[in-house]
Formats: structure tokens, sequence, C-alpha cells
């Protein structure tokens, strides 16, 4: 009796609990033969009670964690991080032809690793050390060096500090939320992020749309990124952890498919298969090569290797759902269910015009298939509300220069945003320096610091190996118009130990933050720029190891020589030769020769 009592509330648990995670995937093709792929996972955790937020009460239990990953909840909530973003990417996006990024661009970073976390504590120490505790934890959680991040990197931003919640968590009055971030744009992305990640799922990567997901195929891509957002929600009694993960890539269609029908390594093209204009002049040395093909057949299981293993969870059907943005009356759109010995296929199509919805809900493998006459035709791309480069300038009077233009597309809307920009110490940045220019329609029309363009700004000047400069300007550009800031900086001259082992190459800047907001101040879009490579003055490596080796060895020669003066004794060769007779070792030769000499005196006489 107990135990039927026992399998249905485990039962109903589970039940409860499958309303808690949910994924979908959403597939929308790009001009030029791209694709946007991106993979969302959401998870929320049971509500629990406020006592267990409450620095000063001990947790004494974990039922609130179900399909919420009990690996990670710990470390937020031993930190008393309330809010934690972490993001891994790599790459550049196009915006000019790729549009917007996912998800209006707050769930991607710039180049490398960028964490962010807003804390809960007393005072600015404790916060740090709850933020430096979390970083070392997640360093080696997700096999990154987030244990490289110290004072020297760490922020605390003010105006762009978006998806911030203002309100304690705890039932202590005196805490106040710390809002902290740090970037590492020289860290590479690999497998071994994608492993951790993964392992947060409750799938763990082995059904959904997870199962598609592989170090080689989404490495292989020209941009892709991995974020983790963790958010705490409560009310007047209880709270409880929202997570959502996402995988964004952009895939070149023709590359996936070269590879899957060549294998391996790509191959120079043959001759008998090169694609040359006919218009131009063409013979046997002689090609001008068109432009990608544009009728096109290729399937998910082209681009990733493998297919979809059934929904996320059986007893769930709309646990897991795919989305495909495409044009109709151009691509066609097909589903494969493959159940072993059979498979069905068929093309699917949804109410609305441009958009399929699929959710999955048989244990089966699936496979989309797309097809189009013309891979040109897409849905049309949605612009950014703004465009922003950032450069550097060479040198100026001795001094290095940053140059950063914003341009608004739109014709008729004014777009109000905050640039974030955080400067290692080495870069001394001179805010004196700083220039303005306005221009609308090729024509200059302010070069000064007008109020009516920037209208605020944060500036906290760097100190050596201690923190970055930090920089905060809110700017408002009018229609059709750009604005470029520019303003310079010092080099410093680091110690030896502080280069890093391929000095030579430069040191990398992360990227700044751009975050618009609309009329009513709530923040639509972020972004943000790329990452530039500083040279600083490196001194010749190689001499402190030719130093070491002369020194060595001057030292070696003199040390030898008293040494040999010291411990030995000069004689004449008359006294070497006497003390070499009454010597032991040649008392002892000289009796064995003599016992020979007698034992072959005695063998002689018998052999005559």
């Amino acid at each position: 009796m107990w135990n039927k009592v026992l399998v249905l509330l485990f039962c109903a648990v589970f039940a409860a609990a499958g309303r808690y995670y949910n994924e979908s995937l959403d597939l929308k093709p790009l001009p030029r033969n791209k694709l946007l792929a991106s993979f969302q996972f959401n998870v929320e955790s049971l509500p629990f009670d406020l006592k267990y937020y409450d620095t000063s009460a001990e947790l004494q239990g974990n039922h609130h964690y179900t399909y919420f990953p009990r690996a990670l909840g710990p470390i937020i909530e031993s930190t008393n991080t309330r809010e934690l973003h972490l993001r891994f990417t790599q790459g550049w996006w196009d915006s000019e032809s790729w549009g917007r990024l996912p998800s209006s661009g707050f769930q991607s970073g710039g180049t490398g690793v960028e964490v962010s976390a807003l804390i809960e504590a007393r005072d600015v120490q404790t916060a740090k050390a709850n933020w430096f505790k979390l970083t070392k934890t997640l360093s080696g959680f997700f096999c990154a060096s987030l244990n490289f991040i110290d004072d020297s990197i760490t922020t605390f931003p003010k105006h762009a500090a978006s998806s911030q919640n203002h309100t304690n968590y705890s039932s202590q009055p005196k805490n106040k939320l710390f809002f902290i971030r740090a970037a590492l744009p020289s860290e590479p992305i690999c497998t071994e992020n994608l492993t951790p990640f993964l392992k947060l799922l409750p799938t763990r990567g082995k059904s959904g749309v997870s199962s598609l997901l592989d170090g080689h195929k989404v490495f292989d891509s020209l941009w892709h990124g991995m974020s983790i957002d963790v958010r705490t929600d409560c009310d007047s009694k209880t709270c409880s952890l929202k997570m959502l993960q996402s995988v964004n890539q952009v895939v070149d269609i023709i590359r996936s498919k070269r590879k899957k029908e060549e294998g391996g390594l790509p191959k120079p093209t043959p001759g008998n298969k090169l694609r040359c204009d006919d218009t131009k002049t063409f013979n046997a040395w002689q090609c001008f090569p068109l432009s990608d093909p544009t009728n096109l057949e290729w399937s998910l299981e082209t681009i990733y290797g493998r297919r979809i293993i059934g929904p996320a969870f059986a007893d769930d059907p709309e646990s897991t759902v795919i989305n495909v943005d495409t044009e109709p009356s151009t691509w066609k759109v097909g589903l494969s269910k493959n159940r072993g010995d059979v498979t069905e296929s068929y093309h699917i199509s949804g109410p609305k015009k441009n958009h399929i919805s699929e959710y999955l809900r048989e244990q089966v493998k699936y496979d989309f298939q797309f097809e189009t006459s013309n891979s040109s035709v897409v849905n049309p791309i949605k612009a950014p509300p703004l465009y922003v480069t950032r450069s550097l300038t060479g040198y100026s009077q001795d001094k290095g220069g940053l140059r950063v233009t914003f341009t608004n597309p739109s014709d008729e809307e004014t777009v109000d945003f905050v640039y974030f920009e955080s400067l290692p110490w080495f870069m001394r940045l001179y805010l004196h320096t700083l220039t303005v220019e306005v221009k609308k329609d090729g024509e200059i029309i302010s070069n000064a610091i007008d109020t009516s363009y920037i209208k605020d700004r944060f500036y906290k000047p760097a100190v050596d190996r201690k923190r970055p400069s930090h920089l905060e300007l809110s700017i408002s550009i009018p229609p059709k118009s750009s604005l470029t800031l520019t303003y310079q900086f010092d080099k410093s001259l680091l110690l030896y130990h502080e280069y890093p082992p391929d000095a030579n190459h430069g040191f990398a800047i992360e990227p700044a933050v751009v975050t618009i907001f609309d009329k009513d101040g709530n923040d639509i879009y972020e972004a943000r720029t790329t990452s530039l490579l500083l040279t600083l003055p490196t001194p010749d490596f190689s001499m402190p190891y030719n130093v070491i080796i002369l020194t060595c060895t001057v030292m070696s020669l003199a040390f030898g020589t008293i040494f040999n003066l010291l411990i030995k004794k000069v004689i004449t060769e008359e006294e070497m030769e006497e003390i070499t007779k009454s010597s032991k070792i040649n008392i002892a030769v000289a009796k064995i020769k003599s016992r020979v000499q007698q034992l072959k005196a005695l063998i002689k006489p018998k052999k005559e």
C-alpha cells in the first residue's frame, strides 16, 4: 500500500515539475546561404521560503531542486547572488547583413568570456569577496579562466546595469544590491565549456533539441555564443530561481554541405565542378567563379550530423518546440520521423504566414528538411536601432587614440543609449581630450561636446594594477545622423612578469557595451563593439636569458678557479710520483703482479 502511495507521490512531483522546464529551437535562414540557429532552455525551480535567502539562517533542505541544476544552485545561494549573467562568445556579428542580434542582444556577449552578477551584501568589501568566490567557483565549473578576474578588471556599472531588479530579496533591511561586471576578451571558447553547459540541463544533452549540440558542429560556425542567465524572483512569501540557457550560432550552409559530402577536411573543388561565369573569359586556365548557388536542399542532419532524439520528456508533449521563420512562397519545410525501420516524411506549414511551430510529441528521431529554388529570398531582416564601430587611430603627440562612431539609421526617431567602456589600467585615458563630432547627410553640424547629445557622463579613472578606467556616457543621436567620439590615452610599461607568453601578439581590449532605451527609459536592445588588439612597449625577452647564461658562465668559471685553489695542493712531478708509489692502491697492484709472476714461474717447469 505504502509503495503505491510513494509511486503516486513521485509521479505527481515530476508531473508538477514538468511545468518548470521547456526548450525550443528557432531556425531562421539569412541572406547569402546562412542560417541562424537559436537554442533556448528555460528552467525554473519550485518556490521556496524566503528564509533560505536569509544569510543568518542555514539552508535546511534542497526541496526546491527538481529540474533546476543542483550543482549551480548552492553556488548562487552561498555567494548571495541574485542575478547571474555568463556569456561565452566567439566571432563577429554582421549587423548589416544579419540584422538584430538574437533576443535583442541581451543573451549575446562580447568576444571571449563576460560575466556579471547582482550580489546582495552589506558593504562593498563583502560584495567583492562574494564576487571573487563566485568567479573562482564558476571557473572550475565551466573550465574557463574566470579565476584570473581580479580588481584590475572588475567594474561596478552605474547606468548600463541592465536587467537588474532594485529590490532586496532578503529579510535583512541593511543589505544592498551591487552590480559587478568583468570580461576576459582573449579567452578561447571550446568544447570544455560546452560539456558542463549541457550537464546543467535535465536532459544532459541526450534528448530534445540539446541532442543536436556537438562541439565540433557548434564551434564550426561564423559566429556562436553560449549564455546562462539566472534570476531570482521573489514575492512577499516565496522565491524561485529561473534560469535561461541559450546557444546561438550562424552557420554557413554551403560549407556544412561540403563537409558532409566530402567528409573530413574540405578539399579543393575539382575542375569539372567549378561554377564559372560563361559571360567572361573562360578556358582551361581561367575561371571567374560564380556566387554561391541559390538552389539548395539541406536538413538539420546535414549541419549537425545527427537527428533530434524525441522530445525532452515523454510525459510532457509541449516541452520541446521547433520554430522556423521562412518565406513560404520560396521555402519548403519538411519533417522526417525515423522509427527505426520506418521513416515518415511530409511537408509542414503554420497558421502564420512566415512562421512555423512544430511540437515534438513522439519518441522518435526527428529531422527537418529545407528546400528552396532561390535561397536569397528570406524574411525581411530587421535592422538594429543603432550601428556602432570602434577602432584605434594610431598616435598623436606620443599618445594613442580611440575612435567610436555611432550611426542612427532611423528616419524619424531619436536614439537614446548608454555607452559603457572599461579600459585596462595600462591604457591611461585622458578625458580632457574627448571630442564629439556629429554629422548629418555627410555634413558636420557639431564638433564640440554638446549637452543636447551627451546628457550625462560618469568617469572613474584607473589606478595602476588596482582598477580599470570606467567610462559611461548617456548619449542621444537624432535621426539619420552619426556621432563620433575620439579621445587619447597613454600606454604604460608593464613589469617583466606581467607580460603574457605571446606579448608581441598584443593585448586584447574588451568590447564596449551599448544599451539602447525607449522613450519610457526601458532597455530595448543591447550590442557590443568589436574587441581591440593593443600593442604595448615590449622589451626584448631574449636579453634576460642571455644575461642569465653569461652571468652563470662567468660565475661558474670564477667559482671553479677559486674552489680549486682553496682545496687543492700544488706539488712537483717528482713528489707526485713518490706519493703514487706509496699509495695503497699501487701497493696492492704490485702485490697482485708479483703473485701472478710467481704463478707463471711454477706453471712453466710442469709444461717442460
